[in-house]
């Protein structure tokens, strides 16, 4: 079963041309108010590596990656985080924020963790990089493979590498209204995240293990990509 800990997991460009203070506004102001909120944990920003592009499966991203991490997924229906919502959503058409959601390569999602089953997770401060691979659209005859690899085979395996800190593993979820929590293209229905000492690893032996698996297919392949940290911030 998976536990409580939920990720948004926020991929986009700069809105414009004024990316430094856009990229001021996004931690001063947007990312601040949130970590003033019960509930969220954690909240980090990357920057796309530029020694990726090499990898067989990666596929055209935004350029920066912001992960917010709450403890559990009642947080994003609670009256404080609503308040900041609707505050945010009154915003004029030439605010950052606007601006942000409304640019068309944004993607985003929520997502609920699934493995390790326990939600005991600090960053680690000697991983400067995040590895993120996503699949969706699956058919239902793969899942049962799917997942039993990546939990039993494949995660195990990164995590005995030198370099993998963490690994873990989310699913999307619906909002609480019940609708998708998707935005965007290339959201996918599953998220695996690494933490690593260095992006050198997306080209190598991490993932050298599934070249033959069925989900390597580039019709269930969403994302696939290694980002540098920018930004932290924790409560």
């Amino acid at each position: 079963m998976p536990n409580d800990r939920t990720i948004i997991f926020v991929r986009a460009n700069s809105p414009g041309s004024d990316e430094t203070e856009w990229n001021d506004w996004y931690e001063k102001q947007h990312i601040a108010v949130r970590l003033e909120i019960p509930g969220f944990l954690c909240i980090r920003r990357f920057r796309l590596s530029d020694g990726q592009t090499s990898n067989s499966a990666s596929l055209v991203a935004p350029t920066y990656l912001a992960l917010y991490e709450v403890d559990h997924p009642d947080v994003l229906s609670s009256a404080p985080y609503m308040k900041v919502v609707k505050h945010e959503a009154s915003l004029g058409s030439g605010s950052f924020e606007a601006r942000t959601r409304a640019q068309p390569h944004i993607s985003r999602g929520i997502f609920r963790q699934i493995f390790p089953p326990s939600d005991a997770y600090t960053v680690p401060d000697e991983a400067e990089w995040l590895v993120a691979v996503g699949h969706g659209d699956l058919p239902d005859s793969l899942h049962r493979e799917y997942h039993a690899w990546y939990n039993t085979e494949h995660m195990p395996a990164c995590l005995r590498m030198p370099g993998v800190v963490t690994a873990r593993r989310f699913e999307i979820q619906a909002t609480a209204s019940g609708a998708s929590s998707k935005v965007g293209s290339n959201v996918p229905d599953y998220v695996a995240l690494y933490d690593v000492t260095h992006d050198s690893l997306l080209s190598g032996e991490l993932f050298e293990q599934s070249d033959s698996a069925p989900w390597r297919a580039v019709e269930y392949c969403k994302m696939n990509h290694a980002y540098q940290c920018i930004y932290r911030g924790e409560r």
